[in-house]
């Protein structure tokens, strides 16, 4: 009997528990928790071995495959359908306008496949904000990944193209100084990184990639100099992201460089065509911790510090005082395994204590693929909440003051806003400056090459959140294939701008237009004991009767680094009553007649 079996695995939509999207979202692929679908058991792969043997050869045209292409590859994933987006148009009350064109920035992000085949393809690369001239305004580094040998696929005589540094003129346009500077990078790149490791005055700029990673010193006359085999940072492993902080206390910026995993392209146990193999399928790599020695090098301490963990798989780092005991610590977002907080002794030697803080699982207990961690007070209680992006139900941990967190994705109302998405990118940000800090997520397919929405949530003020895409704008209705996301205000006009990234399109440079009149604030911390960027320092501010709560750290992101500075939205309120600042070198100190409406540079004494 000549006719083609047909096979229905069950479960195939149910991955990790995460139940089928929304019947109103046919486009969007239900995404698995790790970025692959479960293997079949024994007996169905028997069956499907069987059918395909029995399977007559009319079933199928010669050559072709034998799973129709339009169900393995979606529409957008064509070569010819990775054009780049032109400029979104903003309505007159949109809050957000997509100024990427006029602001002079072309790049784009060099996509070498007209598919995603492979788990390292899936990442994408990020983004830097950073004041590498010292002139006050945000410049931005944007990192290109380009070809690599056994994971993309270019197009024949293909070359890979440089990273860009746009330096910004202060009229709201940027000028490309990549070649002036020599920060044009090489291999694959990810992610990069950007503080003043040696406290000279100049902010310097890491690289991460899959291979070589690259320290830039910035030589102060707006070019820089790659030092990595000098500075002992030649590591040489499949890169993601990396965060700069002091872990023992002597004023000198340690390096925590988080890595993924050993790619193998020769890895053929699989057999989803719609897919590619997963986390699980390919063998750890370990993080790294380089100390600071003072005079330019850096020693790997991981061993002796208790970072070296087996059995993870990084996708990004993040730190933050959580027990605010006055010791930076670390959160680390895996993918397909537990996340990991590593608490400082003071002394820069860590232990993991995810799990009895709450914060290893989502809410149902699941070590679902996570992107990354947002920290900020999210419902004035002075204390460091996280929210974290992930494949499947993301959470927003809340912190309490025996420093155990509660999950509450589902009762915030994120959980349903997000649930039908894969968010990469997350940031806190005060888009109306209000005071209360809101949420944007960067979301994109994990197994093709489409667009989707990407998130503003409104917060009430008490950690709970609403669709803020009316207010947004146009952006927020545009689908896009995001990655990272920062913050920054590149205009320095009190508003907290956006910009995100993509695969295979250019960047999204997002202008706040929001008119409501609200106050602000924001800090330029420069340290003289402690490190110079400040890094560690935490602000206690009160305006209007109102308390708020930020610590000053390497805003990393998913690939990505946001704006260093500290941003207050006040609301209504015309004065500042009161801001302390305590310093990592112990010391506090007190401003006074602080004015609001301005950036206000703050250095140690």
């Amino acid at each position: 009997m000549n006719a083609c079996i047909s096979i229905t695995v069950i479960g195939m939509n149910r991955i990790n528990g995460h139940p089928p999207r929304p019947a109103s979202t046919p486009h969007r692929p239900q995404p698995p928790g790790n970025r692959a679908h479960p293997p079949l058991s024994l007996l169905s792969l028997a069956i499907l071995v069987a059918a395909l043997a029995s399977a007559p050869c009319g079933c199928k045209k010669k050559g072709a495959s034998a799973v129709d292409s339009k169900s393995a590859s979606p529409a957008g994933e064509h070569v010819g359908e990775l054009a780049v987006t032109p400029p979104v148009p903003a309505g007159p009350k949109d809050f957000f306008e997509d100024v990427t064109a006029k602001a002079g920035i072309t790049f784009v992000n060099q996509y070498c496949d007209n598919r995603i085949a492979n788990i390292l393809e899936s990442n994408g690369a990020g983004v830097a904000v950073l004041d590498y001239d010292n002139d006050g305004l945000p410049d931005i580094y944007l990192v290109n990944s380009g070809p690599l040998a056994g994971v993309t696929r270019p197009a024949a005589g293909g070359k890979r193209e440089p990273n860009r540094l746009y330096r910004n003129r202060g009229d709201g346009t940027f000028e490309d100084v990549t070649e002036k500077a020599g920060v044009g990078g090489s291999g694959f790149g990810i992610a990069a990184a950007a503080a003043d490791y040696d406290n000279d005055g100049f902010t310097d700029l890491y690289v991460i990639n899959v291979g070589r990673n690259i320290l830039y010193h910035n030589r102060g006359n707006g070019t820089f100099e790659d030092v990595t085999e000098k500075a002992g940072l030649a590591h040489n492993g499949t890169g993601i992201g990396a965060v700069f902080v002091d872990v023992d206390g002597d004023g000198k910026l340690d390096l925590f460089v988080a890595n993924y995993l050993t790619f193998n392209p020769d890895y053929k146990l699989y057999f989803n065509p719609d897919a590619y193999p997963g986390p699980l399928s390919y063998k750890p790599e370990f993080n790294v911790l380089y100390r600071n020695r003072g005079n330019g090098t850096f020693e790997d301490i991981s061993e002796t510090a208790g970072i070296r963990i087996p059995g993870h798989r990084a996708m990004s780092v993040c730190a933050f005082d959580f027990n605010m005991d006055g010791y930076p610590d670390l959160y680390i977002c895996n993918d397909a395994t537990p996340n990991l907080l590593l608490v400082n002794d003071g002394k820069g030697h860590f232990r993991d204590r995810a799990l009895e803080a709450g914060v290893a699982f989502n809410a149902l207990g699941e070590a679902a693929g996570s992107m990354t961690a947002a920290v900020g007070d999210c419902n004035g209680d002075m204390m460091p909440d996280i929210l974290v992006s992930r494949l499947g139900y993301g959470s927003l941990y809340m912190a309490h003051t025996n420093r155990v967190f509660t999950d509450r994705m589902m009762a915030s109302g994120l959980g349903q806003m997000t649930a039908e998405f894969v968010g990469w990118g997350s940031n806190f940000l005060d888009f109306d400056n209000d005071g209360n800090l809101d949420i944007m997520i960067a979301n994109g397919d994990a197994h093709h090459l489409v667009g989707w929405e990407s998130l503003l949530l409104e917060n009430d003020g008490h950690g709970n959140f609403k669709n803020a895409r009316e207010k947004g704008g146009a952006f927020f209705d545009t689908r896009i294939k995001a990655r990272g996301s920062v913050v920054l205000d590149f205009d320095n006009d009190g508003r907290q701008d956006l910009l995100v990234t993509t695969m295979g399109d250019r960047p999204f440079l997002l202008h706040n237009r929001c008119a409501n009149g609200n106050h602000w604030l924001t800090l330029d911390l420069r340290g003289t004991k402690s490190n110079r960027d400040g890094f560690g320092a935490k602000v206690f501010l009160t305006a209007g009767g109102k308390q708020y709560y930020s610590e000053a750290h390497c805003p990393a992101g998913f690939l990505s680094q946001s704006d260093r500075r500290l941003h207050f939205g006040l609301g209504q309120n015309q004065s500042v009553d009161s801001l302390e600042i305590r310093w990592p070198s112990g010391q506090t100190q007190t401003l006074t007649g602080v004015k609001v409406d301005h950036i206000v540079k703050v250095q140690e004494p």
